[in-house]
């Protein structure tokens, strides 16, 4: 395996989910290839090694697996030789890897049971890679499983996705992702903002909260600001966010245009308090003609957040700086009818 596993229990908005594919294993009916697909941050990584887990237990019942036998004792151990984790270990996940899974899938079981292959993210498989694993999926060895993780799986070949079983995972309901972040060991008063920032996604909201997110956040917030006001360039603002990372910087501006958008068109609470300087700014204008700048430019983020998690060799700074550029020009109506 490419890493040790993360050793988890099943997440408490995964029951329904865990729950069809039991039912299914349990009549024998259960599909050799799945795609678990979702949003970042909800723990389709932990289920897929859960459910890989349930998967080559002995004594499994319908709790879950057992936790005792041999079989689990390996899982525990990241050492179980029945079961991959592919990752990559730059930004693609090349065909190297694929082969050798083949290979896996083709050898015998070394437990005597079933084997798992976990891929995560799918999307990050080349074209080659992709093409590669059509032959596991056209003709899947006997009990061998493949799980398929992704936050995108638009991007997948779709010879792929017709291969596979869809298994969705939707956000959980607000209070329990809240309530869950606010029992783990680390969490603090912070939890409702992060778990706002991650837009409900709580896995994301724990490693944001864990990064001490805020700062970062309030600091992008401070850029945005002041090239509204025209006191800084695109090309400062974006040499200030370098460090906080492309993503990152993407991320929270979606959160704070979303939540803009959210106030402007339908009167509901800003969902952090650190946007009240750019409502302020945004309500200066009579109107819908701050709404449809406002969406045009997430759409946009929506674009470069693709284009920053692609294989392609991007340079985050430009990106920076043109989205810098746009979000002064969204504003720049804004300073026009102020003035």
């Amino acid at each position: 395996m490419s890493e040790s596993l993360i050793q988890t229990s099943l997440l408490p908005w995964q029951q329904t989910q865990f729950q069809r594919l039991q039912v299914l294993q349990s009549n024998n009916r259960l599909a050799h290839a799945w795609l678990l697909a979702g949003k970042p941050g909800i723990g389709k990584l932990a289920f897929a090694q859960h459910f890989a887990r349930q998967l080559l237990c002995r004594k499994a019942t319908s709790h879950g697996p057992c936790g005792t036998c041999q079989d689990c004792h390996l899982f525990a151990a990241g050492t179980h030789p029945d079961l991959q984790l592919l990752q990559p270990e730059t930004r693609q996940l090349k065909i190297e890897l694929i082969r050798e899974a083949i290979a896996f899938a083709q050898n015998t079981s070394q437990r005597g049971g079933a084997k798992v292959i976990i891929i995560n993210p799918a999307e990050s498989m080349n074209i080659n890679a992709a093409n590669a694993l059509l032959k596991i999926l056209e003709e899947p060895p006997a009990q061998t499983f493949l799980l398929l993780v992704s936050e995108q799986p638009g991007l997948l070949l779709l010879t792929l996705r017709s291969r596979c079983q869809r298994l969705d995972f939707p956000s959980p309901p607000a209070a329990q992702a809240l309530a869950w972040l606010q029992q783990q060991p680390d969490a603090d008063t912070s939890a409702v903002f992060h778990l706002q920032l991650a837009q409900g996604a709580p896995l994301r909201a724990l490693a944001l909260m864990r990064a001490g997110t805020e700062q970062a956040f309030g600091a992008l917030i401070q850029n945005l600001e002041a090239l509204a006001n025209g006191e800084t360039t695109p090309v400062q603002a974006a040499k200030k966010c370098e460090e906080t990372g492309i993503a990152a910087c993407i991320d929270y501006q979606l959160l704070g245009v979303s939540g803009l958008l959210a106030v402007l068109q339908g009167g509901v609470e800003l969902p952090v308090a650190a946007l009240t300087p750019l409502l302020a700014r945004c309500n200066q204008v009579a109107g819908t003609g701050m709404i449809r700048r406002l969406h045009d430019y997430y759409q946009s983020l929506v674009k470069a957040r693709k284009t920053a998690m692609a294989t392609n060799n991007a340079n985050p700074l430009l990106m920076l700086e043109a989205l810098f550029s746009e979000w002064s020009r969204v504003t720049a109506f804004n300073r026009a009818r102020s003035s």
